[in-house]
């Protein structure tokens, strides 16, 4: 397993042109993921026309290449993310993933976007009906929650959830002494700022503070990716 530092070394450089030329199962799976699982085309720099899964990719290729046996993901409003880790775990042939959810929508003050999708049966059964049902898992309920009653470690975490920065560094909290050595942790929305309707984002003050070692920042436009490895 290679170490990620701020500068990209040759090997790494490498690793990460390998991993983006991996596809998916094929094109006709890639559009009917981004479009069941409603991808938001500016947060994840998507294209369902070029059948080009945007941030995808990097879940995907990093999941295909490392084939853990346990990821996290920790929020999504309608799935798409945690679609493309299970699917990268059905490709591999092992690993699932834990996925975490309140199913929050705009009745409650946390739902950072939510819709309540995932109290829906239409939520609790969709990665059943796209043949996913066996790499993933729906978790209906908080991140505090989860940590509390499940003692899990895993080698891939991605955290989309609460994007307040106490939230966010609640996550960071809870689970990175949950991360196995060499494993990634992985934060969607770093390059968001400000006051939004749905609260103050705070993901890229914690990347600020943490991001200084053993991560990359990926230079993309749209809400920004960072990921940590654990060496």
């Amino acid at each position: 397993m290679f170490g990620i530092k701020t500068k990209l070394t040759t090997k790494v450089q490498k690793t990460l042109f390998k991993i983006f030329k991996l596809k998916l199962s094929n094109d006709f799976t890639a559009r009917s993921l981004m479009k069941i699982f409603r991808v938001d085309l500016y947060g994840h720099r998507a294209s369902i026309k070029n059948s080009d899964v945007g941030y995808g990719w990097i879940h995907y290729g990093f999941i295909r290449q490392l084939k853990p046996s346990k990821i996290l993901c920790i929020g999504s409003r309608y799935g798409y993310i945690p679609a493309i880790l299970a699917q990268a775990c059905k490709d591999n042939g092992k690993g699932v993933v834990d996925f975490v959810d309140p199913g929050y929508g705009p009745e409650n003050e946390n739902h950072w976007t939510g819709e309540s999708f995932w109290k829906l049966e239409r939520g609790k059964l969709i990665f059943h009906d796209f043949g996913l049902g066996s790499f993933i898992k729906l978790h209906l309920m908080t991140s505090e929650e989860f940590a509390d009653k499940h003692q899990k470690d895993y080698d891939y975490i991605y955290i989309d959830g609460d994007h307040s920065y106490k939230g966010a560094s609640t996550d960071y909290k809870l689970f990175w002494n949950r991360l196995n050595k060499n494993g990634f942790f992985v934060f969607h929305d770093i390059n968001v700022k400000g006051s939004k309707p749905e609260g103050v984002y705070g993901v890229e003050k914690l990347w600020r503070e943490i991001g200084k070692k053993n991560a990359i920042t990926f230079p993309f436009e749209g809400s920004g990716l960072g990921m940590l490895q654990k060496i």
